[in-house]
């Protein structure tokens, strides 16, 4: 497939690839996982089912004879956890290289714009994160995702696309160019320079073109673009098995095109990368044909976000609704224990004091924080965001240089030791607020179990220094009836 076609019908489809991390804080590996089957782990499972199977998806006849292969990631907009991207490099490297290999096909074919952007890097919900947190996942993000792509993303993706002022404002500071978001997520709209505004409901917003979001908070009013994908296209896609026939499908999207429209038109569909095999068994190769045969067929050119931008500067701008999300009909209330999203007819009332004592413990552990490094560093919170370095290339020269470039004090082995505890321990302390630990009904599954033994193994981590004494039981008493689970699946997990 070649470069864009000169006609004016464009398509984005996004791909948002991830997993929580799911290594043992104590260990660094994953634990064998029962409910994911014959698989070791649903990292294997869903590798099994979607990452690879999308990095050479099979074209096949009526006779199912093998016609070609297809890299979908080289026409997919995609981005993928941090996380995961550790795993996969390790557990399969040349699966891994086909993912790098498919954005630098994009950007030669888009003009230097790949495919691929950044994630926030353990998938916190920001607009609820403090600000250091905030600026620290979009950091680590930024950095993973240049170590491995070799150039600056143009976008960040967020998690659960969760969104407020004060987010889109980090994006801005750190040089990105555009968010993706819900329909949903955008409160009124109009062209710029005109003074009226229409209210933007989710049924009638134009998502054809890309929106300007200003910081009006700021004297240089700065501003991002802002993608507001199809809500319609993107359920089908997600929960309609539309990729199940790719002829219907191009159908689909080409009806999004008005026949008599001169000016250009982006039509854009977001869903779980996951959709494509795993949720939706064979949809990879539905995408396959849809992306070699049947969009070409119909002159519709797939294009990222990047490079749609580059070429059509937006003429409107929109305003968002604050604190809101594309999983979650109430804002962020899945997140903070306040609606029964994902309840399955189960008890949530363990969400918020979950939310709540981690929001404890994470202000405790920033105190341990300081008071153990100020003799060490000048600036720990400027160390923690570079001790994405570290995570990049654990080798002992790496470390030992990461040490005598930030410490003022002689690098010891005792000392090194201390400022990397520490360190350990705000990493945990951000992965123990993974988005998934808020998003089903049980408090015992994987996800929240999960989150809660990194807080366990920050908790360990902070003690060691001798000067969080009580922490643990702090913690527990905040939990509430979360706290028998973290006894029996959690902190028992440090004996293992």
């Amino acid at each position: 497939m070649m470069a864009p076609t000169p006609e004016n019908r464009f398509v984005c489809i996004h791909g948002h690839f991830y997993q929580p991390p799911r290594e043992d804080p104590w260990t660094g590996r994953v634990p064998r996982q029962p409910s994911a089957g014959e698989d070791h782990d649903w990292n294997a499972r869903i590798a099994r089912e979607c990452y690879i199977p999308n990095a050479r998806a099979r074209i096949a006849n009526g006779r199912n004879e093998t016609l070609a292969y297809v890299n979908n990631y080289a026409f997919l907009s995609f981005n993928f956890g941090p996380t995961l991207l550790n795993w996969l490099a390790a557990e399969h490297p040349e699966d891994y290289k086909r993912l790098l290999t498919a954005d630098r096909e994009s950007g030669v074919r888009l003009e230097g714009h790949g495919n691929a952007i950044a994630q926030a890097y353990s998938h916190m919900i920001l607009p609820l994160a403090g600000a250091r947190d905030q600026v620290t996942q979009v950091r680590w993000g930024i950095a993973d995702f240049r170590a491995r792509f070799h150039r600056d993303p143009e976008a960040l993706w967020l998690p659960e696309t969760a969104v407020d002022s004060g987010t889109l404002r980090v994006l801005i500071d750190h040089g990105l160019k555009y968010a993706i978001l819900a329909p949903s997520q955008a409160k009124r709209a109009r062209r710029i320079g005109e003074s009226k505004w229409t209210d933007a409901a989710a049924s009638t917003l134009d998502t054809g073109h890309p929106y300007r979001w200003t910081d009006r908070a700021s004297k240089a009013q700065r501003s991002i673009a802002l993608f507001f994908y199809d809500g319609e296209l993107s359920q089908a896609v997600a929960f309609g098995k539309l990729m199940a026939s790719s002829e219907t499908a191009a159908e689909r999207i080409g009806e999004a095109f008005d026949p008599a429209q001169r000016h250009s038109r982006l039509v854009s569909i977001a869903t779980d990368g996951e959709t494509y095999g795993h949720h939706d068994k064979f949809a990879e190769m539905g995408l396959a044909h849809l992306l070699k045969y049947e969009l070409p067929a119909r002159r519709i050119s797939p294009v990222n976000f990047g490079y749609h931008l580059a070429k059509h500067r937006p003429t409107w701008e929109a305003e968002i609704r604050e604190n809101t999300a594309w999983s979650c009909a109430h804002g962020l209330a899945r997140w903070e224990g306040g609606c029964d999203c994902g309840s399955e007819g189960r008890s949530t009332q363990w969400r918020a004091p979950l939310r709540e004592a981690l929001d404890w413990l994470r202000d405790q552990l920033a105190a341990v924080a300081e008071a153990e490094t100020h003799r060490l560093v000048r600036d720990f919170w400027e160390v923690r965001d570079d001790y994405i370095d570290v995570l990049l290339d654990p080798s002992a020269e790496n470390v030992d240089l990461f040490c005598r470039r930030r410490m003022i004090v002689d690098p010891t082995p005792e000392t090194k030791r201390a400022l990397l505890r520490i360190l350990e321990c705000q990493k945990f302390a951000m992965f123990m607020y993974t988005s998934c630990g808020w998003f089903f009904s049980d408090i015992g599954g994987l996800e929240a179990v999960q989150n809660l033994k990194y807080a366990a193994r920050a908790v360990e981590l902070a003690e060691e220094t001798g000067l969080a004494d009580g922490l643990e039981a702090g913690f527990l008493k905040r939990l509430k009836a979360g706290e028998a689970v973290y006894r029996r699946l959690a902190r028992t997990a440090a004996a293992r």
